[in-house]
This record gives C-alpha cells, structure tokens and sequence, in this order.
C-alpha cells in the first residue's frame, strides 16, 4: 500500500470507508479541515490563532499578548496562519456542514476526473539533441506543452495557485477597488472552494449536473451559487467571497489553458514543479525521475458519473 491509496471501501461501507474512498487531496483537505475546526470549537486552539487579517501576520501577530498558545508554542513567526485561515470553517453548524459537504462534492469530482495538466513535456532543443533521454519522453506531434492526463501533483499545483492567488489579491488588489469589493476576510475556506468549482466546471463545462432538482451544465453551476446566495441575503450582501475564489479560478484556467493553446508550446505561465510531480509518485508508488505508463499513454483523465445531485 501507498500513502494516497484510496482502496478503503465503497460510500456505502460507513464513514471510515467513505472517507478512505475519497481521492487523496481531497481527503487530505477534508481531515485538515475537519482536524482544525474540531480543535478551535473545542477551545484547543483559539480562532485568534488561526486567522489572517493581513500578510504581516505570519511575522506574529499575536507577539505582544504573552498569552496566546502559539507565542508561548512557537514565538513570534506564525506561518501556519497561510493554511490554517483555509482549514478553519467556523463553528459546527448547518452552514459548516453545507460548506464541508460542497468543498467535499467539488474537490472529489474534480479530482476524481483528472485535475487540469500542468505537467510540461520536455523536449529536445533543436541546438542540443543529447539532453537525457527522461527531458525527450512522450514528445507528442502537436504544440500543447503539457500532458494529456491530469494526476495528483497538478491539482495540488492548482491549490497552491489558489492560495497564493487568493491571499495576494485579497490584501494587495482588492483594498485599491473600494468597499464593494474588498471585505475583511479572516478565513478564506469558501474563497478555495469556489476557486475550485470554477476550473472544474470550466474544465468540464458539458457536464449535467443537478442544483437541488435544477439540471444544468457545470458551466452555469458557479453562477447559480452566486445567485443563490445573493437572494439568500435577501440582496443585502454580495458573496464576494464566492466571486473572488472564482476569479482567481478564471486567472489560473486562462494561464493554464488558454496562453498555452493560442500561443503554442513556449508559452508556459504554469507548471508544476519537478519535485512535486516526484514527491507525489513516490507517496504513490510511482517511479520517481523516470517515464511512467500514465506519461507515455498520454490517455484521457478518467471520467466519472457526475450526473448526481450537488446541492442536495
């Protein structure tokens, strides 16, 4: 067994089961999430500890007050507050559970699909044919500069995408475009999520899928949430937290994508490291360095049933 098999058992088989048969990312984010809540509304960790109202944060924000378990844990540099303000999702309640229950839909459709590629396909320099033979593999007959089938690594290259994306626009872009669009966010949980929503439904955007008996295309899936949850404020407040995830998502799909496709292989904004890419075949049994099947197959992402309810 590997460290992301999944092979736990079917839905059906129990909670235990359920979450092993989750894919590895999203099973990852589920537990870190459930992990973290669970302790702040517990009173093992405050909330004050795992906010982030601002990137000075992680210098310490909490250094003045001798009380606070992470100055007294960890001194004055609190660089968990880059993750934790994601994992946190406030306290146990409906709106928690509806949030953990779309985080957990999306993510494990998206996932389970095949994540957008980012992984590049090395090819020899025209000046240097002698590069290693690993640089010259799966050198396909067209101008797309990334693989096929999209894995592990490439989704958690997009979530590290979406967090940087999301952090730095919220404490350096938004502020610059007025109130209307710049809320002070402690947590940004449902930012990542909505960030998520959007690629996948961009990605895979003839899929059906059905809002609480409304059958629609997962094209139209984000903007149905955002209308929603406009008229569930009574109009009142905008979700600018949906749309900000969602245009950090559009940022990432249109790097990822579209430059690669309209400008042709040397065009590349995005890819996913090298060390990640064999850190995550190695966590899954993979060869680390060398040609996998996967790679040389270049087949298509596998696709699942998505015709199920994601709202209900």
């Amino acid at each position: 067994n590997n460290f992301f098999d999944a092979r736990g058992g079917a839905a059906g088989g129990g909670p235990v089961q359920w979450f092993h048969s989750l894919p590895p990312v999203t099973r990852l984010w589920l537990g870190s999430t459930l992990i973290i809540t669970a302790l702040a509304n517990f009173d093992v960790l405050q909330w004050t500890d795992l906010d982030l109202t601002h990137l000075t944060d992680v210098l310490g924000k909490a250094s003045n007050n001798t009380s606070s378990s992470s100055v007294l844990l960890f001194g004055r540099l609190e660089i968990w507050r880059l993750l934790t303000c994601f994992l946190y999702i406030g306290k146990f309640g409906w709106h928690s559970i509806i949030n953990l229950h779309l985080m957990t839909q999306i993510s494990s459709r998206y996932e389970s699909m095949g994540p957008i590629c980012t992984r590049r396909i090395f090819v020899p320099h025209q000046n240097n044919p002698q590069l290693p033979q690993q640089q010259q593999r799966n050198n396909l007959n067209n101008n797309y500069p990334y693989y096929s089938k999209g894995e592990t690594s490439d989704y958690i290259c997009a979530l590290l995408f979406g967090v940087t994306g999301i952090l730095l626009s919220q404490f350096y872009l938004l502020p610059y475009l007025g109130d209307t669009f710049h809320h002070h966010y402690r947590f940004f949980h449902r930012h990542l999520t909505f960030y998520t929503l959007y690629i996948w439904s961009k990605h895979y955007p003839q899929h059906n899928v059905n809002l609480f008996g409304v059958v629609m295309k997962a094209a139209y899936l984000p903007f149905a949430y955002l209308v929603m949850g406009y008229a569930l404020s009574n109009g009142e407040v905008v979700p600018m937290d949906m749309i900000h995830g969602m245009f950090v998502g559009h940022l990432y799909y249109y790097l990822a994508c579209v430059v690669p496709t309209v400008l042709g292989r040397e065009r590349v904004v995005i890819w996913t490291p090298g060390v990640l890419i064999d850190l995550c075949h190695w966590l899954e049994g993979r060869r680390v360095g060398g040609v996998n099947d996967d790679d040389v197959d270049g087949g298509e992402p596998i696709v699942v049933d998505t015709d199920g309810v994601i709202g209900g």
